[in-house]
């Protein structure tokens, strides 16, 4: 399980191994430093590569307090880092793909080395995030 709390201008690197051969390294990119999501609706976007297109479970867990604006959490997992593109997640469990092409690497082409899909956050602290997959 990952747990998120709020960062400021700082930038986190999360490396989660799992088991059967896959990786998750990440990157994470802050594009609004020191702000919060109650002052500026501020999003931390953290970066998941896998070496193949698997489908996992997401769970959400926000903060059991009254947070003023919502909470939102998003997934971009188009093969950019395009954040505009992205979907937005509820809080709870969905089932999510890492590439929305539904290829498994070696049918697409180009042929990519590894896939990349970006998790996009509030920055407010109290968030647990839990990534299973089969």
């Amino acid at each position: 399980m990952l747990s998120f709390g709020a960062a400021q201008a700082q930038f986190v690197a999360i490396k989660l191994e799992v088991p059967a051969g896959s990786t998750f390294k990440s990157q994470v990119a802050d594009p609004m430093k020191g702000g919060s999501w109650e002052r500026s609706k501020a999003i931390t976007w953290i970066e998941i590569k896998v070496p193949e297109n698997l489908a996992f479970i997401l769970d959400i867990y926000y903060p059991e307090r009254v947070i003023e604006p919502p909470l939102e959490s998003y997934f971009l997992n188009n093969g950019t880092s395009n954040f505009k593109e992205s979907v937005s997640l509820k809080s709870g469990s969905q089932a999510v793909l890492m590439n929305k092409s539904g290829k498994v690497i070696r049918n697409m082409n180009p042929r990519p080395l590894a896939l990349s899909a970006w998790l996009g956050l509030p920055m407010t602290r109290g968030i647990a995030i839990k990534i299973e997959y089969p």
